[in-house]
């Protein structure tokens, strides 16, 4: 009886008891009215707002001139992105050149949105969320950004789920044309079930840190689809981030376009090591540069259980990276090796377990299509690498282009591989 009496004062306290709904229009918002500046009234309804109501973007486009402030415990909340859209009339790469920021909130779900500025250069990001906590952005559509998307900063328990990303307008270096940003110390959020299509998406989704907060760490990005983005679709940037989870996600690149990488990167050259502890499993790959990259020297990243086709030069790339376990995946028809250990002291490479704890072993079928001189195929291991183990791996038919099963340079242990 007091845990109740308590929770029923705690909701009378706090209002949340009493939730309302409060329709943007109510306070003067005008729907589809491009001379107008709705960001106004969406700000008053969100400032009215008490702790559990829900500011209401009814079905229309709503023009807005600057950016909209959130909440702490006050949602946002449109009639689905094909329905109410937001629409900024203006463009830039200001820190102010956002569509919604929120600093130092916590408790919001913003939902069912179609956000874009207007202009064909961007707005800087969609929503800015930074020092805040359990964020959920659900079934809304991102068009038209310079840098990002969705950002967060320094943010705990930030989710995406069921979005869109397309349209980026700035490709450039110094991170732009990101989908979703996990920055700065970011902690446990989650992208799910959404899609990124290229070929205006530079990565989709980027996980990194600074030093000041430290590495983003205990992110899942867990089945979304990504098609064509022009670098890695998913990125472990290089800034220390670890514990990671990336999976269940389909990857579709086109490698005749050039791209750099385009699948799954852990590490980036153009900064430093990813963490350890990083897991990349059951995602489908094809079609793209490499399947999955490691490099700057990561640790320990764990790659099993995945699906890599058709790559344009190797299917998991050891550029760079210290004690690489990959098991139980399927590399097939990929131009140049399924796997390439360049530089990967303590790498194994052998069977695995699947979720119902049954043996899976690598399957390295069909490479080595290139027609280079010098031959490619399944696994080389090049010299100077120790402490490697190549064992239980199907490694048949890589040799059917004029290339090799299996060349092992380095020092280590290699057996009981089929066709070895």
């Amino acid at each position: 009886m007091k845990s109740a009496l308590g929770a029923l004062l705690g909701c009378a306290l706090s209002g949340a008891c009493f939730a309302t709904n409060l329709n943007i229009v109510d306070y003067g918002a005008t729907p589809d009215n491009y001379n107008d500046d709705d960001a106004i009234a969406i700000n008053a309804a969100i400032n009215a707002a008490r702790d559990g109501d829900v500011v209401i973007i009814p079905e229309g486009t709503f023009h807005i001139r600057e950016m909209i402030n959130l909440k702490s415990n006050v949602d946002l909340k449109g009639d689905g992105y094909a329905k109410s859209g937001i629409a900024a009339l203006y463009e830039g790469e200001d820190a102010d050149d956002l569509v919604i920021k929120g600093r130092n909130v916590t408790n919001i779900n913003i939902s069912g949105l179609r956000l874009k500025s207007n202009y064909s250069g961007g707005v800087r990001a969609l929503i800015s969320i930074t020092h805040s906590s359990k964020i959920t952005i659900s079934d809304s559509s991102f068009h038209r950004f310079k840098k990002h998307g969705i950002y967060f900063n320094h943010t705990r328990d930030g989710n995406v789920k069921n979005s869109k990303f397309q349209d980026a307008t700035d490709l450039s270096g110094g991170g732009h044309g990101y989908g979703v940003v996990y920055t700065n110390g970011c902690e446990g959020g989650r992208v799910d079930n959404s899609y990124f299509y290229g070929p205006n998406i530079r990565h989709g989704v980027v996980i990194q840190g600074d030093p000041q907060y430290g590495p983003s760490h205990g992110i899942v990005v867990k089945g979304n689809y990504f098609k064509e983005t022009t670098q890695d679709a998913i990125d472990l940037h290089g800034s220390g981030e670890y514990n990671n989870q990336i999976m269940y996600n389909t990857i579709e690149g086109d490698p005749a376009k050039g791209g750099k990488g385009q699948g799954i990167g852990i590490g980036e050259n153009a900064h430093k090591a990813s963490g350890s502890g990083n897991v990349i499993r059951n995602n489908v790959i094809r079609n793209t540069l490499y399947g999955i990259r490691v490099m700057q020297g990561s640790p320990g990243a764990m790659i099993k259980n995945n699906e890599i086709y058709n790559c344009k030069e190797h299917g998991i790339y050891i550029e760079n990276g210290i004690g690489t376990e990959i098991r139980g995946n399927i590399i097939e028809g990929c131009q140049h090796w399924g796997v390439f250990v360049k530089d990967g002291n303590n790498t194994i490479i052998r069977k695995g377990k699947d979720e119902n704890n049954e043996d899976t072993i690598n399957q390295i079928n069909g490479n080595g299509l290139s027609n280079s001189t010098t031959g490619f195929g399944g696994i080389r291991v090049k010299a100077g690498n120790t402490g490697v183990y190549v064992l239980d791996n199907d490694l048949c038919e890589n040799d059917n282009y004029g290339g090799v099963n299996l060349s092992f340079e380095g020092q280590g242990t290699v057996k009981n591989n089929l066709c070895q």
